[in-house]
């Protein structure tokens, strides 16, 4: 009897094991031919400027190559973009209902690109400015997702594991343009710590720039380390890329860059000036701040204690004597 139910048991774990296996093979998806992993598209360059009056024409070199192994259709998507308000990283806005005040999607005009296994093609994307448009700065991204051929692609905004890459278009119109800007921080770092004392050496420093008016900003400039004897022991460029990295109107942007050569402890001065608005306007700032180290913050404290305890026995002396002048007038 109990080898009846041994066997009993056995037969009946084999088959809920098979019913598990048939029906975890009818709820998993099946295997979409073609895909290979890594797939997508690779595109040049990432960054367009353009400055053109309103009812100007022009147009973009792009190119676009399929870095699949299979064939694709490059799905062509213009989005607007916001910044991050502090690297200056574009975040890309897909729902195809919101339009911003600076959006390029009026100006340009893009098409899906069918490409083959490893394919590339320079595509002209034309570009033109209405009569009477605005002055100001407008931007956007042009992006292409790759979409296996024979494939429905997905909509705008909806949800996609395909790969996508785009270019980030930015353009000037020119006119009546309000220029104005400000050196909102000037910041000093260890690692991604900002402060006015630090016990490890400072390692970084940024400088803040926003931007006020409706025209693109692109601020270089010169960041100077002075020591305590005032003599300049490291400097360099901000914003020393070619192109430079734009800040875009109404938002503000930090560029951290590495300081060094600071070596012993005490008090040292960050001086920025930087120049925007295609120059006509030098903002200046200055930062202090000290690195101290773990003895010298024990001297320190020791002296300051010393000092404590000076005072107080010195005022301890004093009303003693006061005491006693009182008690010999009497």
């Amino acid at each position: 009897m109990n080898l009846f139910k041994r066997i009993s048991v056995l037969v009946l774990s084999f088959s809920v094991l098979l019913s598990s296996a048939a029906a975890f093979a009818a709820t998993a998806p099946p295997p979409t031919a073609g895909t290979a992993p890594g797939s997508g598209l690779s595109i040049s360059p990432l960054h367009n400027q353009l400055n053109l009056n309103p009812g100007d024409s022009a147009t973009l070199q792009i190119n676009v190559k399929n870095i699949t192994q299979n064939s694709v259709l490059a799905k062509a998507y213009v989005n607007d973009f916001t910044s991050d308000n502090n690297t200056g990283n574009p975040v890309i806005i897909t729902d195809p209902n919101k339009t911003l005040n600076t959006s390029i999607k009026k100006f340009v005009h893009v098409q899906d690109i069918p490409l083959a296994v490893g394919e590339q093609k320079k595509v002209t994307i034309p570009v033109s400015i209405p009569s009477g448009y605005t002055p100001g700065a407008y931007y956007g991204i042009i992006r292409f997702r790759a979409i296996p051929a024979g494939t429905e692609a997905p909509k705008d905004g909806e949800v996609s594991l395909s790969a996508s890459v785009g270019t980030i278009v930015l353009i000037q119109v020119k006119g009546n343009l309000k220029e104005s800007s400000q050196l909102s921080a000037l910041k000093v770092y260890n690692d991604d710590k900002s402060g006015t004392i630090f016990f490890k050496k400072p390692n970084k420093a940024g400088v803040e720039i926003k931007n006020l008016g409706n025209s693109f900003v692109q601020p270089f400039g010169k960041v100077t380390l002075n020591n305590m004897s005032g003599k300049t022991i490291y400097s360099y460029e901000v914003n020393n890329t070619n192109p430079r990295a734009t800040v875009l109107p109404g938002s503000k942007r930090m560029f951290i860059d590495p300081i060094k050569n600071i070596g012993k402890p005490g008090r040292y001065t960050l001086s920025a000036s930087i120049a925007t608005d295609n120059g006509s306007n030098v903002l200046v700032s200055q930062k202090t701040f000290w690195y101290i180290t773990g003895w010298l913050l024990v001297l320190v404290l020791a002296v300051i204690a010393v000092l404590i305890i000076a005072t107080f026995l010195a005022y301890r002396h004093y009303a003693k004597s006061r005491r006693r002048n009182k008690r010999s007038h009497r």
